[in-house]
């Protein structure tokens, strides 16, 4: 990861449209220069970037990029550990961001304040088709405000919820959520 560092021309290439780093140990230091690649870029459209250990500020850089990039469509950040407070930097620039339709964010500890946030970008953004925040520590709390954002959401047709620490009560506010929604097609609690 030191050469991201040094030189990150790479990423400026005009004919990169998919960039894969990922299990390269990568921190903080350096997604931050493939942030500021990614800000500037035309071309990118899928970033993998997981099982590096970018933590939240990791995840506040990326915010940034997506804010101003206007190609980047596809985002994966599993086992990044960004937790709520990296979710929350990248649900407040997913209500500001129009290209991205599908964002990964599984197994990231992320509790109910994280699914709180995501919810309430939900409401907002007229992109994201797909969502997968599996083997996260979302409990009812969290279901909840995921299943009223549901209510008001017409672009996501898939989300993956499962293996979180979802109960009876919110497995119950999903499903009545499920009765006004009209785009999800894909809904996955197992």
């Amino acid at each position: 990861m030191e050469e991201i560092r040094k030189d990150n021309n790479f990423l400026l290439a005009p004919s990169l449209t998919t960039l894969e780093l990922m299990s390269q140990d990568m921190r903080a230091a350096g997604v931050r220069c493939v942030a500021e690649a990614v800000k500037e870029n035309k071309t990118l459209t899928k970033l993998v970037l997981m099982r590096n250990k970018i933590g939240d500020s990791g995840a506040q850089c990326l915010a940034e990029a997506l804010r101003e990039n206007q190609t980047l469509t596809h985002l994966d950040l599993d086992s990044t550990n960004i937790g709520d407070s990296g979710a929350r930097c990248v649900a407040e620039a997913l209500r500001e961001n129009q290209t991205l339709t599908s964002l990964g964010i599984r197994n990231n500890n992320i509790g109910d304040s994280g699914a709180r946030c995501v919810a309430e970008a939900l409401r907002e953004n007229q992109t994201l088709t797909s969502l997968d925040i599996r083997s996260n520590k979302i409990g009812d709390s969290g279901a909840r405000c995921v299943a009223e954002a549901l209510r008001e959401n017409q672009t996501l047709t898939s989300l993956d919820i499962c293996n979180n620490k979802i109960g009876d009560s919110g497995a119950r506010c999903l499903a009545e959520a499920l009765r006004e929604n009209q785009t999800l097609t894909h809904l996955d609690l197992d």
